[in-house]
This record gives C-alpha cells, structure tokens and sequence, in this order.
C-alpha cells in the first residue's frame, strides 16, 4: 500500500509539474502574441496597405510636439491638424504617422514636428495620403520605421518561444516521468524497462530534438518574414545600411535549420538506430555484445564508430535558475565497417562488442522528483557516429549497479594506468589543449592554441555585432545616458573578448619549473617562471558558461597571493580535476 500511494504521489507531483510549467510558459506566450496581434503586425500590415493610397495636398492647420517627462527618459510626440480634400469634399485629419502615441525612439517626431510648424508658419501646402476606400482616414507621413518595429518584434519572437519551450518542455517532461512511473510500478524490480527507451525488445535512440528546432526557426521566420520584407521593399537600405540589422533577428533561424538539415541527413545515412543486446542490464565491468540495428541499408564505405560513455550529469540550481553541466568519465571508441553489415527484414545489422570500465558507477536509481538545489546522476550512453556528421545518435544504457571485486582487482594493473593517461590526452585534446605525459603520467609540456574556443568565439562575435549595432542606435537616438553607458562599456568588451579567444596563444613548459607564456597575436606577450617551491597548490574551478556547457580550468596557486592560469576551457570538471592532481604529482617529485 505505501508503494501503491508514493507512485500515486509522484504521478501527481509530474502532472503538478506539467501543470505549474504550462501555466508560467503561457504567460510568456500571451504576453508576447499580445504585442505581435495588437501592436507589431497590424502597424506592419497597414505600412502595406498605406502604400495604395493616394497622395493628395494638404494645409497644415496647426503643428506641435508633445513632451512627456518620465523618471528616467523623454518621449516626444507630433502632433497636427490638417486639411484636404478629396473627390470634391473637405475633410480634416489629425494622424501624422502610422504609429500612434509617443516615443523616444530616434528623431522621428522631433523632425516631423519640426517640418510640420515650418509649412504651418510659411503657409505651404503638404502632402498627406488618403484611404480611397474611407477618404476620413489619412496620414500625413507614412515612414516605415523598422527601427522601432525591430525592436518591437522582439517580444513576439522571444517571448513565445521562451514561454513555449518551459511550457511543452514541461509538459513533455511530465508525461515522461509519469510514465516512467508507471512502468516502474509494474515492474518495481526491473529499473532497466522504466525508461521509455528500454521499455521494448531493443534500445532505441533519444529523440534528436528535429521538430523542437523546425517549430523554433519557423516561428522565426513567421514573425520576422514581414518586417524583412517590408524593410526590402521600402527602400530604407538606399537610405541607410543600418537597415541591415533588421535582418540579424531572422539569420538566428539559420542556425536550427542547420542543425535540422544535419539530423535529417544523418536520419536519410543511417535510418532508425537501436541496439539489441545478448543480456541486460549491465553492470560497470561487463563486456556489451549485442547487435547494432539500422532501418535501411547502409553504405560500404561509410565510416561508421561507435562511443561509450559514462557520464556524471550535475544539476544546479532549481527552477528558472538551474543549469546542468556533464562530465565524462570514461569513454570507449570503436570503429565499425559498414561493409560487413549483415540485411535482414528491419535494414541491416552490424555486431558489436565492448568491455565496460569497472571503475565508472552505474546509472543511478533515484527518485524522479528532486528538491535538493544541487545533485548529480550517473548515466550511461551509447553513441553512433557516421562519417563526418559531428552530430551521433545517442542510445542510452541500462548498466546499473557497481563492479564486482575480482573484476575491480584484475583491473589494477600497469596498463590501467596506461590508459588512464591516454584517456585525460585524448580528453584534454577534444577541448583543443595539446598535452604531453612522460611515461609516469606527469605532464611535461601543454598547449592552448589560437582559436580553440571557436565556437565560443563565433558566437560573441555575432552577438556583440548584434550588440554593438544596438549601441549604436542607442547613441544615435540619444536614449538615457544609464544605456548609453551600459551599451557603451559591453558591447566594445564583448567583441574584444570575442577577439581574444581566437588569436589568445598559452604554453606551459613542465620541467624544473613552470614556463608559461601567454601571447595575443603579435599584439601582447608575457612569460613567468615558477618555481615548485613557489606553487603552493594547484586548483581548478568553474569560470564560465556557454550555454549548458560549463568551462573549468586549471590554475596554479602562489606563495605571492596570485592564481596563474594554466589550462582552460576544460568542459568537465573530472578532466580539469584530474590534470591539477598530474601537476601536484610533479610538484611533489621535484620538492
């Protein structure tokens, strides 16, 4: 009975969940539909549909601007009364532009108040464009001002997908924790068929997010579609090539479709993938044999790996502000020919055999629902890797429990040692470092060459553009002088840091003592010695995120109160923990 009510509860608890996600995500998408629907498409279409109207002369009655103070900004606001006539009948308007109400966005109202007194005061006839359909309805300047729409159009496009993807990414984890609840229920004893994937006769693969990706660029492309169109069609590139950055919004969805395109490509090599093992569960340890199924038949000369992992994934944090990083520790690749892929009536299917490390901990069983405000769970991953797609198909493993002691003992043996050493090379050299061990694993020598962190590196630099082009029109428009000071002091940093990371040399010589050498281009260089006596340990620690990617470097701490960075850009906290015990290890033989 007490089972039967803590499954009923944790049921509960993920609907709960699901519910609280969906209804904090609404919010986000209505406030964001509320803006696109009310404010930035209808302001969008009647630019459209201003451009049919007639253009008929006008007598300006009377001009002002309209200044309001706020706490901490000026808005302006044109203001006329005007007259015309229209297919022989006198009417009078009061619209100067498309866009009601006032603002402080640029000069727009500011000139147009402007010219509008000086045609008032020198009695000189104007121009205004008549709705043919209702002549009552006119305007007197019916400027596209994509400037403000950007800016407006930002609420749709971000908000709704913000709001989107806590409200289906909760739901979607909901449902998946209910049912893991529920197989957990009937088959208490069996944890590896709780999962959705292991709950068949295969392992299949983890959804690759391809609908997720469409359904962010597509919504990209929806919002931002109209307004660079508009900006094309307008002419406002002839007038100013600040127009351009109307377009950045909508070059963000190149960046889903890419990665969709690549899913899809590897979808059409490989098909479906899953996996077929002689026995499971697994234990840390074990050898996986098994067979490698593909939906379709493959080519011979694909080059086709496979790699096993296990990995430490660590959640900070609760609710909005958590963040979840993986550490690797211990990986397995093999490589597989395609061409003995063996038809059969599901495509095709290749054998595979791995030894499983004893030293790595088993998937752990925990409860679904979690409260602690930082934990971590081991899990295992099978991934497939075909030619040169960086992108695998990951298939989770069912390995549970720990390694028995006679394969724990037989394990210890120089040659783990061995490995050991090669693993944190091959694991510091994914990250772009060049190491080299001497034969008792204490670095000798390692290298952090330019332009490691590319990616890091690409993507500062198209957002600080994107940044930068903001502090530019902040200044122009002479906004508040608290955001003309923000924008003017991060968006310059942003892209000198950009900069840094691709043309940023570090060499540490390990020898009788630590060389190290930190160039910036031919721009900047500096070189220190230390001595063993003068380290007092080696450190590593957490100094940034990029995305859920956390970064980890190793840092050498001195008897002169200073932490000299050695390594970093290290993506787990195992590896950069790992490679600061090698250097104490040298610190100690040298004392």
């Amino acid at each position: 009975m007490a089972d039967i009510n803590k499954h009923q509860a944790g049921s509960a608890a993920a609907g709960l969940g699901g519910g609280c996600a969906a209804l904090f995500g609404s919010i986000f998408i209505f406030a964001g539909l509320a803006v696109g629907m009310f404010l930035y498409f209808p302001a969008i279409l009647e630019w459209w549909q201003v451009r049919s109207w007639e253009e008929v002369p006008c007598r300006i009655e009377s001009a002002d601007v309209r200044v309001a103070h706020g706490d901490d900004s000026t808005t302006y606001e044109a203001q006329a009364a005007y007259s015309y006539q229209y297919d022989g009948q006198s009417f009078r308007g009061e619209r100067v532009g498309l866009m009601s109400g006032s603002d402080n966005f640029g000069d727009f109202q500011q000139r147009r108040a402007d010219e509008l007194r000086m045609a008032r005061d020198q009695q000189r006839m104007m121009r205004c464009f008549v709705n043919p359909q209702k002549p009552s309805e006119s305007v007197l300047f019916p400027d596209l001002r994509w400037g403000l729409l950007l800016l407006m159009s930002l609420f749709p496009t971000l908000f709704p997908l913000a709001g989107g993807f806590v409200a289906f990414g909760g739901i979607a984890m909901a449902r998946e924790a209910a049912g893991m609840i529920a197989r957990q229920r009937k088959m208490p004893d069996a944890p590896w068929k709780w999962k959705s994937e292991w709950a068949g006769e295969a392992i299949t693969a983890s959804r690759d997010g391809v609908l997720a990706l469409l359904a962010l660029a597509g919504w990209i492309v929806l919002v931002q579609t109209p307004l660079t169109a508009a900006v094309i069609v307008s002419g406002s590139l002839a007038e100013s090539l600040m127009a351009l950055f109307a377009f950045l919004p909508s070059a963000i969805a190149f960046f889903p479709l890419r990665a969709v395109l690549r899913r899809l490509r590897l979808r059409r090599i490989l098909g479906k993938v899953s996996l077929v093992p002689q026995a499971w569960p697994l234990r840390p340890g074990e050898v996986l044999e098994g067979r490698l199924r593909f939906s379709q038949a493959l080519s011979p000369r694909l080059p086709l790996a496979v790699r096993v992992k296990a990995i430490r994934k660590v959640t900070r944090g609760s609710g909005k502000n958590s963040s979840t990083s993986e550490e690797t520790l211990w990986e397995h690749t093999e490589t597989l020919s395609a061409s003995e892929a063996q038809r059969d009536d599901r495509g095709c299917s290749l054998p595979l055999r791995i030894e499983l490390t004893p030293d790595a901990p088993g998937t752990d069983v925990k409860p679904l629902i979690h409260v602690s405000h930082e934990r971590s769970e081991n899990l295992w991953t099978l991934e497939v890797l075909a030619g040169e797609h960086s992108t695998p198909v990951k298939l989770p493993l069912p390995v549970f429990g720990e390694a028995s002691q006679e394969v724990r003992e037989a394990s210890q043996s120089p040659l783990a040692v061995e490995m050991t050493t090669e693993q944190l090379q091959a694991r510091l050299q994914s990250t772009g470092v060049k190491v080299d061990f001497d034969a008792e694993g204490i670095p000798r020598s390692f290298e952090c060459p330019p332009g490691r962190n590319r990616a890091l590196a690409i993507f500062l630099l198209f957002f600080g553009t994107i940044w930068f082009g903001a502090m530019l029109m902040i200044f122009i428009n002479d906004a508040p002088f608290l955001f003309r000071l923000v924008w003017g002091l991060s968006a310059p940093a942003i892209l000198l840091f950009a900069f840094y990371l691709l043309i940023h040399h570090r060499r540490v010589d390990v020898a009788d003592a630590l060389r190290i050498v930190n160039r910036a281009g031919p721009f900047w260089s500096k070189m220190e010695t230390l001595e063993p006596r003068h380290v007092v340990q080696f450190i590593h620690d957490n100094y940034m995120r990029s995305g859920k990617t956390h970064l980890y470097r190793v840092r050498a701490e001195t008897t002169f109160g200073k932490k000299i960075t050695l390594v970093d850009g290290i993506t787990e906290e195992a590896t950069a923990e790992k490679l600061a015990a090698r250097l104490m290890q040298w610190k100690r033989a040298a004392e």
